[in-house]
């Protein structure tokens, strides 16, 4: 769990930056105040003295760098500096803003509509008990660019059948004439055989 420490340790880091670089300044300073005072002690003139505690950090400002890198996460602060950048371009120009959140609005509503559907006709299961094991069957018949079966084929298959648990058959084009009180209506309609529930584990 090391790691997770770290990275929560890191990631506290991005909203504690003044702090932290006041704290770092800080303890930079106490170090060189450090070097120096031990360099006077040894017989350096003050100017040398400072020098010489400045050049074993290679550098206060190369110092700073190695500290942020191994205190922060680079990838969440180039992310957080370009997102600030992005926000202060979009105030600078508000008809560009309300078009690129027009785009986003556009693009996000049509993404959301396509996978609707894809998760309801493909990705989401048919409500059946083991519809994964639902097969269709037909006769494709490029002649009349339709695949279909003839209810002869449908008793052959269903008769000689020894792979599926049970065969059904409907026909979707159906229509009837609804009658009654009020004036009749044509209705569209599917004829199934009589086991057409049963193979599909559903009741009427």
């Amino acid at each position: 769990m090391t790691w997770l420490r770290q990275f929560a340790s890191r990631f506290s880091a991005l909203f504690r930056k003044g702090r932290l670089e006041q704290e770092m300044n800080d303890e930079l300073r106490a170090h060189v105040e450090m070097l120096f005072e031990e360099n006077v002690k040894r017989g350096m003139s003050p100017e040398e003295a400072r020098y010489a505690a400045l050049r074993s950090f290679g550098g206060i400002e190369q110092t700073k760098e190695v500290y942020r890198d191994q205190r922060g996460l680079p990838i969440m602060e180039t992310l957080l500096q370009d997102i600030r950048f992005g926000l202060r371009q979009l105030r600078r120009n508000p008809g560009f803003t309300v078009v690129a959140v027009l785009t986003l609005a556009l693009g996000i509503g049509a993404n959301t509509a396509i996978f609707s559907v894809v998760n309801a006709v493909i990705l989401r299961p048919l409500p059946y008990p083991h519809s994964d094991r639902l097969v269709w069957i037909a006769e494709v018949i490029p002649a009349l660019n339709a695949e279909l079966a003839s209810g002869a084929d449908y008793l052959d298959w269903r008769d000689q059948n020894k792979t599926m648990d049970r065969m059904t058959a409907y026909d979707p084009e159906a229509s009837f004439n609804l009658t009654g009180r009020g004036t009749p209506a044509r209705v569209p309609a599917a004829q199934v055989s009589a086991n057409f529930f049963q193979t599909l584990g559903v009741d009427p």
